[in-house]
């Protein structure tokens, strides 16, 4: 190897030094770009949101499969809880405490207030922005329902759990 060979695999060498590895992706640290396949179906991420309710903390990922956009709502319990929900129409103006739905009766599991703590992607929320948020589940604990009441501002959505080994991350940058 003359020194001219030798000297390029040295600027080659500091160049990639420079460079940070790629941090491996996992359901807590998803970013805007990335591809998250749950059960075989692929969703880009397009959004993060960051909560917090009184140091009770979880995520929520905007996601969007080639047809529908969908929320991917991640917390850490005692157990990891993970559920998928379609925004539909809200058909109410307050959180009652049994909803029915398209023949399904919810019940209220939990009620509270939260604050955004972090904003990332394309998504009209800002940090320091408050929601208030109802939980609720069917008598079987299968089917989900969430509302939400941003500014006077109610959206609601149906949802089901997922389990963890049925969701794959593939990094987007």
């Amino acid at each position: 190897m003359g020194i001219l060979d030798r000297f390029k695999n040295v600027i080659r060498a500091n160049k990639n030094a420079d460079k940070k590895p790629a941090e491996a992706r996992d359901i807590f640290n998803m970013r805007p770009g990335d591809i998250v396949s749950i059960e075989d179906v692929d969703y880009e991420v397009q959004a993060v949101l960051k909560f917090n309710d009184h140091g009770w903390k979880w995520t929520e990922y905007k996601i969007k499969d080639s047809r529908k956009t969908y929320w991917l709502s991640v917390e850490q319990d005692d157990d990891l809880e993970i559920s998928l929900y379609q925004e539909v129409v809200a058909i109410t103006t307050e959180a009652p405490r049994v909803y029915e739905y398209k023949g399904i009766k919810y019940y209220m599991q939990e009620g509270s207030d939260a604050v955004v703590e972090e904003v990332q992607g394309n998504i009209n929320v800002v940090k320091g922005e408050q929601v208030d948020y109802y939980e609720y589940s069917d008598e079987d604990g299968e089917n989900l329902l969430s509302i939400e009441i941003w500014n006077g501002e109610v959206e609601m959505s149906i949802g089901r759990w997922v389990e963890d080994y049925n969701i794959e991350i593939y990094p987007g940058s």
